[in-house]
């Protein structure tokens, strides 16, 4: 129990929070351990509980009929999955949920979040401005698939790079650090991965980036940007 508390209390839906507050609901959590390459959940089961990461990596992915796939989110440690579908009038998941690596998710279910969020107004915030990222995250990742090239689309995610995971200076270049391997990230741009390697090629001849594995050196921020918007202008 108290390794369910402590991993309760270090998330966005309980900060601020004095342990006391939901101790007692630790004993009505549930935590797993996944391997890589297990299903957490899969597109059509339904959704009772929410999964808080407590580590390791998980992938949204959107499967085919023919057995292709899309990854179309990236979840990491601290994360959640299932806030947005948990008291859904249509509790199903349209997405499958997979370990990219070891895993370990921690699970509250609907009728113990529900009495969390009956019992303090904390939580309903918390969870409300969960829900309201969640809202940002979607309209973000439309916005990156509305782009019409994969220079803009790159762009764009590069951008996003920079601006929610953060970057640093290293001898004047801005650095960003890809969070998955160029397979992953080639995928959650809905592009294939040689199309992917091409393009970042091609930015670098242009004296747009610099590519070492999976970190990329910004060395023009404002052609990318320009790229962005004219990624959207071309959609009009």
């Amino acid at each position: 129990m108290m390794k369910a508390c402590d991993a309760l209390g270090r998330t966005a839906l309980f900060a601020g929070l004095d342990r006391l507050t939901f101790q007692h609901y630790c004993s009505l959590t549930k935590v797993r351990t996944y391997a890589r390459g297990e299903i957490l959940a899969a597109e059509g089961d339904s959704c009772g509980s929410i999964g808080v990461i407590e580590q390791g990596q998980i992938a949204m992915q959107k499967y085919t009929s023919s057995g292709d796939f899309a990854t179309i989110g990236l979840l990491e440690a601290g994360d959640f999955f299932g806030e947005d579908l948990i008291f859904g009038s249509s509790s199903i998941f349209t997405f499958t949920l997979e370990a990219m690596s070891t895993a370990e998710v921690l699970y509250v279910s609907r009728e113990t979040l529900r009495a969390l969020l009956d019992k303090s107004p904390v939580i309903l915030n918390n969870f409300l401005r969960i829900l309201s990222d969640r809202v940002a995250a979607q309209n973000s990742r439309i916005a990156l698939l509305s782009q019409k090239s994969l220079r803009h689309k790159i762009a764009f995610y590069l951008l996003e790079l920079r601006t929610k995971i953060g970057a640093r200076e290293n001898h004047g270049k801005t650095v960003v650090e890809l969070p998955a391997s160029k397979e992953v990230v080639a995928k959650l741009l809905a592009m294939p991965r040689p199309s992917f390697s091409r393009e970042l090629i091609a930015m670098e001849a242009d004296g747009l980036i610099e590519v070492k594995g999976r970190k990329i050196y910004i060395l023009d921020v404002s052609t990318l940007e320009n790229d962005v918007v004219e990624g959207f202008l071309l959609d009009r």
